[in-house]
């Protein structure tokens, strides 16, 4: 399509539409993107603007409608597809959007800016190995990117492949010395495969560059045989980070998560006026919020992940949110303050309760509720166990011991089934602690 790539006055005047809704002058890009339209009505780039312009203007319907408009008029282009594979992705329809997703690579398979939207579009999507084929199409097209060397070799982590892993970590390695996240890639495939010797050696070098590092320390202390009380932020922010778009596609269709549905019913039969102040530990993208809806009161969120309460904020009923590690949010809030305290596989990530608890305690107010879920320990295991998951599980006795340890009134704790894990139901339980009135 010669007028995508040849100066013409449509593109003048596109760019200028560009920067006004850059600017975020959303009215006077519609009417100056009007004019363009009047101009050159079967334009595919004026479509493509209209899809950003609706986006930026909160009308989803308005950008699917312009986008899809584009690829309409010309088809094989891969441009076309490929943004309006980004916007579908974008607004969670993943399976449509891996659809025209391949299209766009069948398209123009050797195109760099292509291959490298559709891998985000992959991983949006949780298709790891469809990321993991796009990026070695990638990484063979421009091989001088150690970034995009670092996101296969990691993917290839990420999918059991720790052989194929290890020797991309090693050619990246080779070229870059200084490279710490090459490093740490390595030492993370070494002690996946259990070669925890090796992981050691590398932790050790990453350590002799930054002492102070917390993500390096828990490393060796798994690589050591050691439990480590809580996960550093780093660790929890990248499990996070880039699910967002489609966790809660994922956790409630595919993984059929439903304790958010469950702990809404249990608040809304204590508090039937909905008349309370909800603190959401570990918030994620907002199931318990969507599932309780508007409350007479404060619902404050906390979560590490920015892109996850991104998410979050789009349902429009938590009032605000903190991005801090769950522990400091409980250590720093002042007494008295939440009627209900809610954790909802959370404590999975956080480890050690024996602070937390407590904490919960002295900033709920008489009568208040710490309601939180926990992955099953062994009751002849230790009471901390770090899974090969990387999640926590925690032994029910101990867990019962703080809550009474730490002032709880009543306290009721139920087995439940959490979610599937690898197709199987993963059992839990579920605590519901009564501070005394």
């Amino acid at each position: 399509m010669t007028s995508t790539t040849s100066p013409d006055p449509i593109a003048r005047r596109l760019q200028t539409v560009q920067h006004l809704i850059t600017s975020g002058k959303l009215s006077e890009a519609a009417e100056r993107l009007n004019g363009v339209a009047k101009t050159a009505p079967k334009d595919p780039r004026v479509y493509l603007l209209g899809m950003r312009l609706g986006e930026a203007a909160g009308n989803p319907q308005r950008a699917e409608e312009a986008a899809r408009r584009a690829v309409e008029l010309e088809p094989t282009w891969p441009v076309a597809v490929t943004e309006y594979a980004a916007l579908l992705a974008r607004q969670g329809r993943f399976d449509e959007a891996l659809q025209h997703g391949r299209r766009a690579v069948a398209l123009d398979p050797n195109n760099p800016q292509v291959l490298a939207r559709m891998v985000d579009v992959a991983h949006d999507a949780l298709q790891i190995d469809l990321a993991t084929q796009w990026l070695q199409q990638l990484v063979n097209l421009v091989p001088q990117n150690s970034g995009m060397k670092l996101l296969l070799a990691t993917d290839l982590r990420r999918t059991g492949r720790h052989d194929e892993a290890l020797t991309r970590y090693d050619e990246l390695i080779a070229a870059e010395p200084g490279n710490n996240a090459a490093l740490l890639g390595r030492a993370q495939a070494w002690h996946a495969k259990g070669d925890d010797k090796a992981a050691l050696a590398d932790c050790a070098t990453l350590l002799d560059r930054e002492p102070q590092n917390e993500e390096y320390k828990f490393l060796r202390a798994l690589a050591s045989g050691e439990t480590p009380p809580s996960q550093p932020a780093a660790v929890v922010k990248q499990l996070f980070d880039p699910v967002a778009y489609s966790f809660d596609d994922h956790m409630v269709r595919g993984l059929r998560y439903r304790l958010p549905k469950q702990v809404a019913g249990l608040i809304q039969g204590k508090y039937p006026d909905l008349k309370l102040n909800v603190l959401d530990l570990g918030c994620g993208t907002g199931l318990l919020g969507v599932c309780l809806g508007r409350i007479q009161g404060a619902l404050v969120g906390v979560d590490l992940s920015e892109a996850m309460t991104a998410q979050a904020a789009g349902h429009k009923v938590y009032d605000r949110f903190h991005h801090v590690n769950v522990l400091d949010a409980l250590a720093e809030t002042p007494a008295a303050i939440y009627d209900v305290i809610a954790a909802l596989d959370v404590f999975i990530y956080v480890g050690d309760l024996t602070a937390a608890i407590p904490d919960a305690h002295r900033i709920l107010v008489p009568g208040g509720h710490l309601i939180f879920s926990c992955e099953t320990a062994a009751e002849d295991g230790p009471q901390l166990v770090l899974q090969p998951t990387g999640r926590y599980a925690h032994k029910r006795s101990h867990v019962e011991a703080l809550c009474r340890s730490a002032g709880f009134a009543d306290l009721s704790i139920e087995d439940c089934d959490l979610r599937l894990e690898q197709g199987q139901r993963l059992q839990g339980f579920l605590v519901v602690a009564r501070k005394a009135s």
